[in-house]
């Protein structure tokens, strides 16, 4: 059995008969060969699984390793430690160089950065192209649209701590909007698409599994 190796940078591990990309493109049970995987998160469950195939080393590069017991056959190499964000979220939102603020923001969670994004700019435009492009492309573009799509401002706000008692809203909705609630009590559609996608901030009293509309489709 060989090694898993958890790492920032894959350059030391680039010597020899290896293989890289975005997943693991071939079977690790080769002698000698060096598999590296380009994982933002890896789960400790995926790379435990491959562990008892790997022939040499398997290296995963990462912005965070996944926690896991103690195992010889388990290597850390280098420090890790958890980023707050704010640099990459202050630049995302103000810098006026686009490209730089997109390396910025590839670096941040989606649901942090719109967190963010919800605070620093009220285009519905902005929005709606964004509920548009999230349900059908992966996170690199959703980074790139906010990145680009975004008017850079002079000054940052921050979002404000939520009430425990507070009225979560459905992703694409405002709390100045004032009659979402009458919307999805009326609209199957939009009910629908709130059933699917944000269950728990239906209000109260509406249905939460999927209705028919009344031409009998779902």
């Amino acid at each position: 059995m060989g090694v898993l190796i958890f790492t920032h940078d894959a350059q030391k591990y680039r010597v020899g008969e290896y293989v890289e990309g975005s997943s693991v493109l071939c079977a690790p049970n080769v002698e000698g060969l060096t598999v590296i995987v380009h994982k933002r998160k890896p789960t400790a469950k995926e790379c435990l699984a491959w562990l008892p195939h790997i022939a040499y080393r398997m290296v995963w590069v990462c912005e965070q390793p996944p926690t896991m017991k103690k195992n010889d056959a388990v290597i850390i190499d280098g420090v890790f430690k958890k980023n707050d964000h704010k640099r990459a979220i202050e630049t995302t939102m103000r810098l006026r160089n686009r490209s730089l603020a997109f390396t910025e923001c590839a670096t941040v969670p989606v649901p942090l950065m719109l967190a963010f994004l919800r605070e620093n700019n009220k285009d519905i435009r902005l929005w709606r192209r964004l509920a548009q492009a999230f349900t059908h492309t992966p996170e690199v573009f959703q980074q790139a649209m906010i990145a680009y799509a975004h008017k850079p401002v002079h000054r940052m706000t921050w979002p404000k701590k939520k009430n425990t008692d507070e009225v979560e809203l459905p992703f694409g909705v405002r709390d100045t909007d004032l009659y979402w609630e009458r919307i999805v009590r009326t609209d199957t559609e939009t009910a629908n698409d709130v059933r699917i996608n944000a269950k728990d901030a239906l209000p109260k009293g509406v249905k939460k599994r999927v209705q028919k509309n009344e031409d009998g489709w779902l």
